[in-house]
């Protein structure tokens, strides 16, 4: 019998690609606050038409990540309490392009070779590479800080409204401007450098969680619909190397 107090929720019923993360940052939850309000495990994975109860924001479960104390500052990215993640179909190793030549439509452009040493300089302050990086948001958005996804996803990451509250509150410590080109590529570099902590530093697996989301990949492993994607920015990673 469920509590009245807990019937009394409002509740979500799960859609297709749905994952716990991504549901509990839309509501500014944990994952393991909503998980508990309605009797399951973080790893439990979540099938279509399941309803769940959404608990009243609060306490009931820490942050994950650190906060940098500069914008300038060497920044660790650190990941508590993570889990392993579920098995699934092997990454996809793939035969790269040319060392250092770029996309011909970027080897062209100016305007988005002029985003270069924003790459660079967000890769410095959060350890991650650079390559990586600009690999994810060529296939991403073609750098392109205009470009929105039918799901709301915005920028030259990409990054989904719920991901951005994620990172401004866990990872960077401030409001930032999805919009804005520096901003957006400071924010997917910082998610980056949490999934690669988060995935003990696999480039394979840091970029199917970017794909997926964390929670996906935590909880029911690696899609087959990623494993183009993965082949296609380990492809594109020399280029910018």
């Amino acid at each position: 019998t469920v509590p009245a107090a807990a019937s009394a929720l409002p509740t979500y019923v799960v859609q297709p690609g749905d994952s716990f993360w991504g549901i509990a940052q839309e509501d500014g939850l944990t994952v393991g606050r909503l998980a508990a309000a309605n009797g399951l495990a973080p790893s439990d994975v979540l099938l279509p038409g399941e309803v769940l109860r959404i608990p009243p924001q609060g306490s009931g479960g820490s942050s994950t990540g650190s906060v940098p104390s500069s914008p300038l500052a060497p920044v660790v990215v650190t990941v508590a309490a993570v889990g392993p993640r579920a098995g699934g179909a092997a990454c996809p190793r793939v035969a790269g392009n040319a060392y250092g030549v770029l996309p011909a439509v970027l080897a062209a452009s100016p305007e988005r070779q002029a985003l270069l040493p924003l790459f660079r300089q967000w890769a410095a302050v959060y350890g991650v590479s650079p390559a990586l990086v600009e690999a994810i948001a060529w296939q991403e958005s073609g750098w392109q800080a205009g470009v929105v996804s039918p799901a709301g996803a915005v920028g030259i990451g990409q990054l989904l409204p719920a991901t951005v509250r994620f990172i401004e509150a866990n990872l960077v410590g401030a409001t930032l401007d999805p919009w804005s080109a520096n901003d957006n590529i400071r924010m997917m570099t910082a998610f980056v450098a949490y999934l690669a902590a988060r995935e003990g530093g696999d480039p394979c697996a840091t970029i199917a969680a970017y794909y997926e989301g964390p929670g996906a990949l935590a909880s029911v492993g690696l899609l087959p619909v990623s494993v183009p994607y993965i082949a296609d920015v380990e492809a594109l990673v020399p280029q910018f190397e």
